[in-house]
């Protein structure tokens, strides 16, 4: 039986295990590149969709058709083929910056969904390698092409002979797995509350620009009406004086 396919049915079934809930479950297995190319803005917000059933499970080319097919046996789902309409399954890969060629831009910066490229304007962008998902995300941004994607080393299944053996070797590959996994979900969900910070931060401000631009205009208007007010006295006592 294929190892992989028993790594990811097993990172499910520890969650099943641990009490999580049916989009906890589906997102252990998910590979937590964050890529978008199952059409949602990240692995949770597409186990969730799974969950609810407004996805299919064959939607995630980086988890590859043994992903599918971990999903499907976990909830006793029929298994369906890969739809590569949403991307082909490649090997892990890490992105690289051509160091002569980037303009630190930080766009780059922007768009990765786990904060992997470290840098600031002006100053050339650098990669942190074991926090790289391989999502893409970052190719499309960038202005000068300077960021390439390499295959990153695999994570190999330790030999073995026999099926108990071959069990252990499967469980130890998956607490590397998981290891890998969760710290990219936590980069990613720390990356969306920064995000979300910095809306509510900024949407803040401009509340309160607002307020501050309203008392300013209403205390302008009743100055104005005050001028105004005293403007029409004078013209009143004007016109008296000239009827006299």
């Amino acid at each position: 039986m294929n190892e992989n396919f028993l790594v990811l049915l097993g990172l499910g079934k520890t969650a099943k295990a641990e009490g999580k809930s049916l989009v906890g479950q589906i997102d252990a297995v998910l590979p937590q590149t964050q890529c978008t190319q199952c059409d949602f803005d990240g692995c949770k917000p597409y186990a969730e969709a799974i969950a609810k059933g407004e996805a299919e499970i064959n939607q995630c080319p980086p988890g590859g058709q043994d992903g599918v097919d971990a999903l499907a046996e976990l909830f006793g789902r029929e298994a369906l083929p890969l739809n590569e309409a949403h991307g082909e399954t490649l090997p892990r890969r890490i992105a690289v910056v051509d160091e002569k060629v980037c303009i630190g831009c930080t766009l780059c910066i922007q768009a990765c969904p786990v904060d992997a490229f470290v840098g600031s304007s002006k100053v050339m962008t650098q990669v942190i390698a074991k926090e790289c998902t391989g999502c893409d995300l970052c190719l499309p941004v960038c202005p000068v092409d300077c960021i390439d994607m390499v295959e990153s080393q695999p994570i190999e299944i330790a030999p073995y002979s026999d099926d108990t053996q071959m069990k252990e070797a499967v469980y130890q590959r998956q607490i590397q797995e998981r290891a890998i996994r969760d710290n990219s979900r936590n980069r990613f969900e720390f990356h969306q509350a920064r995000i979300d910070r910095n809306k509510s931060e900024r949407d803040d401000l401009l509340k309160s620009k607002m307020v501050a631009l309203k008392e300013k205009m209403a205390k302008d208007k009743a100055q104005k009406d005050k001028i105004n007010a005293a403007m029409q006295r004078v013209k009143n006592a004007k016109a008296k004086n000239e009827t006299k």
